[in-house]
């Protein structure tokens, strides 16, 4: 027996599989289009930066001091439950800041805006990573992974290791920003 003469022996088969695969493109499409719209990407990258990011990195790495004097190295931090417990809400915080600069469609800056120092221009980093998402992503995945190292850290209440961690987060930062930042200041060294 050939296909032909299968199919129209069968013929509700085939509309059946027609109906079920017509129904999963569409709900697959309706997820698509739920996930995109499930975001609200108003807030800049950089306004992430300034009150999510640099803050919550910054009590990270101010967890930890070292004080050299001619007695010898003094290492200090966190003393109570309490302060371990700030310094853990800070990294869960800069956590969930790399996830929201993952979220598409969100803007470098306002329009207008200036750069900072020796930075790009705002509109040429938002070209840079609309050309390199993949590269914008990796980097904010970096920074959760070595974030997830301070949490646990934090979790063990172990100063070397959030110091540690600490230098982790810096250099995760550090590579976006010689990424997309200020890429021309690899080209002066």
């Amino acid at each position: 027996m050939s296909h032909d003469d299968r199919s129209r022996r069968h013929p509700m088969r085939s509309i059946v599989v027609c109906v079920l695969g017509v129904a999963a493109l569409g709900a697959g499409a309706a997820l698509y289009a739920q996930a995109t719209s499930d975001y609200n990407p108003k807030i800049t990258i950089i306004e992430i930066m300034d009150s999510m990011v640099m803050p919550n990195a910054q009590i990270v790495w101010d967890a930890v001091s070292y004080d050299v004097t001619d007695k010898g190295e003094k290492i200090t931090g966190p003393k109570t439950d309490e302060d371990w417990q700030k310094v853990r809400w800070a990294a869960v915080t800069l956590a969930e800041s790399a996830n929201n600069l993952m979220v598409p469609g969100r803007t470098v800056n306002k329009p207008g805006a200036k750069p900072g120092e020796g930075e790009l221009a705002p509109a040429d980093i938002q070209k840079m990573i609309a050309s390199n998402r993949g590269a914008w992503v990796a980097h904010a995945k970096v920074l959760y992974e070595a974030v997830q190292e301070a949490i646990k850290a934090v979790d063990a209440k172990d100063i070397d290791k959030v110091s540690d961690a600490g230098g982790t987060i810096d250099s995760a930062c550090e590579g976006c920003h010689l990424q997309f930042w200020y890429p021309d200041q690899n080209k002066k060294k």
